[in-house]
């Protein structure tokens, strides 16, 4: 990121020729003020969207977050671009690439990191996170698509990345695009099965998150197969 000071947008307009167009602050004073005193939480997000769609594709900011490539190709290109919105992609791509140092000591530690990947999804997918001895992560990736049922999730495939990599435990997760995070007796008995064979091969399941719309739930915080 640029350490030049931060400036008015239309700080160099006297230098510069009549041609060249000043670009728009993405949010006006009068419009911050508003923000902050009477707008409900649904306007504020509305006013965001509006603010960041000339230059900034939500769908292909959402599918390209999805499968961890290069956010700013989300980029409309249109110009001039406000040095905020590429502040912003660089951000998200920073806080959202999880650390080999980072270590998992509770489930919110990874969840915002699955809710972004799974959340806005129309259909079923099954992630697997694999963590060393000190609970960094190792590996996260899709294992499955589609409905989740024990004649799909077979244990000796869930845990073959995990046993090449010496993993010492492992999180599992899995999305709800109904966006209901009520966990289903299929869900259960998939965790169940999970964290069985994780004793037997000394792998511990730490966790089992569903991931719906905006929401997850912790199934090892519900007790639902542990």
């Amino acid at each position: 990121m640029s350490d030049r000071r931060w400036r008015s947008p239309c700080a160099r307009a006297a230098r510069i020729s009549t041609e060249t167009i000043c670009p728009i602050p993405l949010f006006p004073e009068e419009e911050l003020l508003r923000l902050a005193t009477t707008s409900p939480a649904a306007k504020r997000e509305q006013l965001v969207r509006e603010a960041l769609a000339p230059y900034l594709s939500l769908a292909d900011l959402r599918r390209l977050a999805a499968k961890g490539e290069e956010l700013h190709a989300a980029l409309t290109g249109l110009e001039p671009l406000p040095e905020a919105v590429r502040a912003l992609l660089t951000l998200l791509s920073l806080l959202l690439a999880p650390s080999h140092e980072e270590s998992i000591r509770q489930p919110a530690d990874i969840a915002a990191l699955l809710m972004l990947k799974l959340g806005h999804l129309d259909h079923e997918e099954f992630w697997l996170v694999c963590l060393d001895t000190k609970n960094h992560v190792q590996r996260l990736l899709p294992l499955y698509k589609g409905s989740l049922n024990s004649s799909v999730v077979r244990v000796a495939e869930v845990f073959r990345l995990p046993m090449a990599l010496n993993s010492a435990a492992i999180i599992v997760a899995h999305s709800h695009p109904s966006g209901s995070q009520e966990a289903s007796p299929e869900d259960i008995k998939v965790t169940k099965a999970l964290v069985k064979a994780g004793h037997l091969l000394q792998i511990e399941v730490l966790d089992h998150l569903i991931i719906a719309r905006g929401s997850w739930l912790s199934m090892c915080d519900q007790r639902l197969g542990w």
